[in-house]
């Protein structure tokens, strides 16, 4: 081999050397998009409550400036959304990442009249004190929102603010006169407890956010006729956001309400109105939402007050599984509106609708709790 050849094959092969020993540059890690909610404002922690994690703020974009950068996937925390089995009525308690507590109504009202409840109520309620003791561990609730003055949501109120500390009261302002509401907000008061209203023009008044999750109300822009006479359509509904995901409390929203709800986009989760009455979810509400995964809550077939009531309808689960997608998995017992709940041959109209994987029922599934890390799936644990 002649010198100068020498010296090329030397050269060439410094140069494969270099080249393999450079540093490779890394993929770029997949993110995921921060939603935002229209009307926000701050929501601060009680006194008592922990203190928002520095390493999972996220800052919250105002209209007036510019979103921040989407978050990597898991910077939110943990968002866990837990509805309580109180039989036919509805209660959730949410536990926000930086560690604050909303709880969305309170069941029914142990002391309803045996006629109505046939016995359940009490045990319904005392079920939920049970839960709540246990999953608070001694946390105080930041927010109690009562979606509206019936005794399935705001029965257990005046109890819970008496055995538990609550920073804020929330309700829709109807009926101050009516037993049950000025018994909550006389215990509200002798326990120190902020009680505020809200309502078309009035959205938020009482809300707060932090970096980390945004609290929007979801109100009509004046209240449909049929408030006047059915305390259902003065329902408040409340939407949390948290990164890509978000929950969407509706109450006991009717049609004519839900036909002047803006939801501010769609949502991840549900909670579906009326414990799956077919008077509420239509069609065209549930196109506006457009949820990835549902939750109703009712009562067993025949008991308690659902003895009267025959909740759920059988079109809403069929409705929900076709919107939900994700091949059924199980069966619930849901009632067919072709025939007379509490009336001769109602037997014959309770029917075993399919359900999706996405759709849960308390009657069948008892307590369902949901988490998410913000990345718009929830995950039952």
């Amino acid at each position: 081999m002649t010198g100068a050849r020498f010296v090329a094959l030397v050269a060439a092969t410094l140069l494969v050397s270099c080249r393999a020993d450079s540093p490779r540059k890394a993929p770029p890690v997949a993110r995921h998009p921060h939603t935002a909610a229209s009307r926000e404002a701050p929501f601060a922690p009680s006194p008592a409550a922990s203190p928002i994690p520095a390493a999972s703020s996220i800052p919250a974009p105002s209209p007036l400036t510019a979103p921040a950068a989407p978050a990597a996937p898991g910077a939110c925390g943990a968002m866990t959304v837990r509805f309580y089995d109180v039989g036919q009525g509805l209660a959730a308690l949410v536990e926000l990442a930086d560690g604050r507590r909303v709880l969305v109504d309170t069941g029914d009202d142990p002391a309803r009249s045996s006629q109505q409840c046939h016995g359940a109520c009490a045990g319904w309620h005392s079920r939920l004190m049970a839960d709540l003791e246990r999953d608070l561990g001694g946390h105080p609730i930041d927010l109690l929102w009562i979606t509206h003055q019936h005794s399935d949501h705001l029965g257990g109120a005046a109890d819970v603010m008496a055995r538990f500390s609550v920073g804020q009261l929330v309700d829709n302002g109807q009926e101050p006169g009516k037993r049950e509401v000025r018994h909550m907000h006389d215990v509200a008061a002798s326990r120190g407890t902020r009680v505020t209203s809200i309502g078309p023009g009035n959205e938020a008044a009482a809300l707060t956010s932090s970096p980390s999750a945004r609290l929007t109300a979801i109100v009509p822009e004046r209240w449909p006729h049929a408030c006047a006479r059915d305390a259902n359509d003065c329902s408040i509904g409340l939407r949390i956001d948290q990164c890509a995901s978000s929950v969407l409390f509706v109450g006991d929203a009717q049609r004519s309400e839900e036909d002047g709800l803006d939801p501010r986009g769609h949502v991840t989760l549900l909670q579906v109105g009326h414990h799956g009455s077919d008077t509420s979810t239509s069609p065209a509400f549930l196109a506006r939402v457009a949820p990835k995964y549902a939750v109703i809550s009712a009562g067993k077939r025949g008991e308690g007050t659902n003895a009267g009531y025959c909740h759920p309808r059988r079109s809403v689960v069929e409705r929900l599984t076709a919107e939900l997608g994700d091949a059924p998995t199980g069966t619930v017992a849901s009632f067919d509106a072709t025939g007379g709940c509490g009336k001769e041959g109602e037997e014959s109209h309770w029917i075993d609708a399919r359900t999706s994987a996405r759709l849960w029922i308390t009657a069948r599934d008892g307590d369902v709790v949901l988490s998410s890390v913000g990345d718009g799936v929830f995950l039952r644990r």
